[in-house]
């Protein structure tokens, strides 16, 4: 049961203990579902609510995690909570992480020791300028530059703290492989832009939602005027991860089909859909495309392995005043989504009168013809 943690700190004002003790029973609760391995450490401790809402989870620290060789020296720049951290230990050599705010770099230094990790080192201090005074070469250096202060929210790498850019020479002489993190919100092509090298990407989400980009430069890449994506890389947390090269995507040749009654449709995952390859989908898994632009999928018989989710279709009505009135009377309670569509999904919801929820999903789409579709579908499968 959820406690009222403004009432406790009422009523304890003044008592230190007992505020770092409703501190911590707090954070515990707003991080029980993103961090259930980690806090199967009883003496985890957290030094702050900011820093616990902006750690990484333990089911992306994993894939940060996949993507350093076995038995590699990392430098972890941005140490933060130190959930990254922690899961390189298990696999790294050794982990240096730097944190620049004494108490959060406390809470850090606390749960290396509660987390009997003896192969990690938390220094206090400014990570660009830790980097300027070592000599060490890292195999790998990770970063996760802030993207929040008292101005608001920052997308550009220049913009985050700290500012990699001016730095950047620095850094790719410090290590091997460069892994930087980066808001989901990014424009990849201009981020590749703004580092200026190739680069790998990953993107990385859940069923639901895409989570975070992450960049991937190898120290040997030149900088460029004109650089480029090496390889896209698409996780979704649970499922087998979507590959592709440009070059794969712009040679693919998508086939275009009409959905129709009885078959089944395919809408990417989020990570899919932020990280692009949609023609190659279509050549790739066998499916047909509703529209060059319309990034929905469409076959006959059901496609198990799709990176993304599948749907029955039930029912499929023009978009006109009867095709309407028909799904509105049929399906008064139904959840709403438009791809490629004049209106956004609200404004249809409204426009039909219809209630969203349930277990089916109304698609307002368009097709490979440009007609405009209502698409009836029945969500959860396969079952």
């Amino acid at each position: 049961m959820k406690e009222d943690f403004n009432k406790l700190r009422l009523k304890h004002h003044g008592d230190a203990a007992m505020m770092h003790e409703i501190l911590q029973r707090e954070c515990r609760y707003k991080t029980a579902s993103k961090l259930p391995r980690t806090l199967r450490c009883d003496g985890f401790t957290f030094p702050s609510l900011a820093v616990a809402e902006m750690a990484t989870s333990d089911a992306v620290a994993d894939v940060h995690a996949d993507m350093i060789p076995s038995d590699a020296s990392i430098l972890d720049m941005t140490c933060g909570l130190g959930i990254d951290s922690f899961r390189f230990a298990e696999k790294a050599s050794a982990v240096t992480t730097v944190e620049l705010d004494p108490q959060t770099y406390a809470a850090a230094s606390h749960n290396v020791r509660a987390l009997g990790l003896d192969n990690v080192t938390v220094v206090n201090g400014d990570s660009i300028e830790f980097l300027i005074a070592s000599d060490t070469l890292f195999d790998v250096i990770f970063v996760d530059p802030a993207r929040r202060d008292s101005s608001g929210r920052h997308y550009a790498f220049k913009d985050c703290s700290p500012n990699i850019i001016p730095s950047l020479e620095l850094i790719l002489s410090k290590c091997k492989l460069l892994i930087i993190k980066a808001s989901p919100m990014i424009d990849i092509k201009g981020a590749v832009k703004e580092l200026g090298r190739d680069c790998s990407v990953t993107v990385i989400g859940t069923r639901k939602e895409c989570k975070e980009l992450v960049f991937i430069i190898n120290s040997s890449s030149p900088a460029s005027g004109n650089p480029k994506i090496l390889e896209a890389e698409c996780v979704t947390i649970g499922y087998s991860p979507y590959k592709f090269t440009p070059d794969e995507e712009s040679q693919a040749e998508p086939t275009f089909a009409t959905p129709k009654i009885g078959s089944y449709l395919y809408e990417p995952y989020p990570a899919v859909m932020k990280g692009g390859g949609m023609r190659l989908l279509s050549e790739r898994f066998g499916v047909g495309k509703l529209h060059p632009n319309t990034h929905l999928y469409t076959s006959v018989e059901a496609i198990d392995n799709f990176p993304g989710e599948i749907f029955e279709i039930i029912d499929i009505q023009p978009f006109s005043k009867q095709g309407i009135k028909a799904v509105a009377a049929k399906y008064p309670k139904i959840n709403v989504a438009t791809r490629n569509f004049p209106l956004p999904a609200p404004q249809l919801a409204s426009k039909m009168k219809i209630k969203e929820g349930g277990d089916m999903m109304l698609f307002g789409l368009t097709a490979s013809d440009n007609s405009r579709l209502l698409v009836i579908t029945k969500m959860g499968y396969p079952l």
